[in-house]
């Protein structure tokens, strides 16, 4: 997938599919955090919840086409930007190659004890500079 260094499957499961026939359009975000979790495995190198210290603040998709169970669906990911203490992930779905959906949320890194932000940790700059691509 062109311009997004990250692609994984997303498996299709029948409760993601409507009375519609399609999948429901509330998946969608389940689709960006299935590929998230998926990045995340790579960039943190672990599934423990402590060593998440960020919340997903925004979160904008745009429907193209839509998805049908027996379709062969991916997900394209990229950091397109880091700030101060947040990150912007840009999404691309597709279904049997052809985009579906797009786009993006907004993390921000949290102090669960101060109850505020805090500054995104040097590492995890690092271990996210591969994923890095500006936005088109």
């Amino acid at each position: 997938m062109e311009g997004f260094p990250f692609v994984t499957e997303i498996p299709m499961r029948f409760s993601d599919i409507d009375a519609m026939g399609h999948v429901n359009n509330a998946v969608y975000v389940t689709y960006f955090e299935m590929g998230r979790v998926a990045i995340l495995d790579q960039v943190i190198g672990s599934r423990k919840l402590e060593e998440i210290k960020f919340v997903v603040a925004r979160a904008e998709v745009d429907y193209i086409r839509p998805i049908f169970f027996s379709d062969k669906v991916q997900i394209g990911l990229r950091v397109s930007s880091i700030g101060k203490s947040s990150f912007t992930i840009e999404y691309l779905i597709t279904a049997n190659g052809k985009p579906a959906a797009k786009g993006l949320t907004v993390q921000v890194f949290y102090d669960y004890e101060k109850r505020a932000k805090m500054p995104v940790p040097a590492d995890f700059r690092a271990r996210v500079a591969p994923f890095l691509v500006k936005a088109s």
